[in-house]
């Protein structure tokens, strides 16, 4: 479970995060939307320990990220993976060996280990015939694959996209969705989300956070935020 309470943070002097408040049980995923310089980024920056708060307090599972002891932060930072807006794939490297990467950094040595696990990741989102493949020889959407199979190697406990369909054809954005809601389905990890496009959120969370200009404007499901009174939300789902 992550605990978000009262949240502000400050950068160059300027407030981006004006008190954010809230409570993401584990069994629930969460999108959060807002439009561009919101303070989005920044949030999710604070949740994988980049940014520390002015003030309040992100807890996880009990553990205070910004108010423990350094081995503490570091076994909560690695429950968390982020699959990147582009990818972030390395050019020079196989498939194999990006989805692997996290588990050498890791420490793991077991060879049979990592390429059961690759092959398993890779299985998930249909790409296990790229295994000897570079990024260069995929499409757009077999690289935000790839992304989310390195993301999931070595189990995490909660998954964050960065605008997963932004940029992406309409087949292949619902290709990527497709393999995203297997991931909710088979329960493995609470997801996160960025996103920009409206018709994925009740796809994609329980909870939704919407961030107008650093202040927390809405949290809670789907179908309350579409029934909300409030001027700045109405505006955005019908933009």
């Amino acid at each position: 479970m992550i605990t978000v309470k009262e949240l502000r943070i400050s950068l160059a002097g300027q407030e981006i995060l004006k008190g954010i408040d809230f409570v993401l049980p584990f069994s629930e995923n969460l999108v959060i939307l807002g439009k561009s310089g919101s303070g989005k980024t920044v949030l999710i920056k604070s949740l994988l320990g980049i940014y520390p708060p002015d003030a309040g307090s992100i807890i996880i599972d009990g553990c205070d990220l910004y108010n423990c002891t350094k081995q503490e932060e570091k076994a909560l930072k690695q429950r968390f993976a982020m699959v990147f807006q582009h990818a972030a794939l390395l050019d020079s490297f196989t498939v194999y060996q990006n989805v692997a990467l996290p588990l050498y950094e890791r420490g793991e040595k077991n060879e049979a280990y990592i390429m059961e696990r690759v092959l398993e990741c890779l299985n998930l989102v249909g790409l296990a015939h790229t295994l000897k493949m570079y990024p260069a020889e995929l499409s757009g959407g077999m690289r935000k694959r790839i992304g989310i199979a390195r993301a999931l190697v070595y189990h995490p406990d909660y998954l964050i996209f960065d605008e997963p369909v932004s940029g992406l054809d309409p087949i292949t954005a619902n290709e990527t969705l497709y393999y995203m809601t297997q991931i909710l389905k088979s329960n493995t990890a609470t997801m996160i989300t960025i996103t920009h496009d409206i018709a994925t959120i009740d796809q994609l969370g329980q909870k939704v956070l919407f961030i107008n200009d650093g202040e927390q404007q809405f949290y809670g499901s789907y179908r309350e935020l579409i029934r909300s009174h409030n001027d700045t939300i109405q505006k955005y789902l019908s933009s």
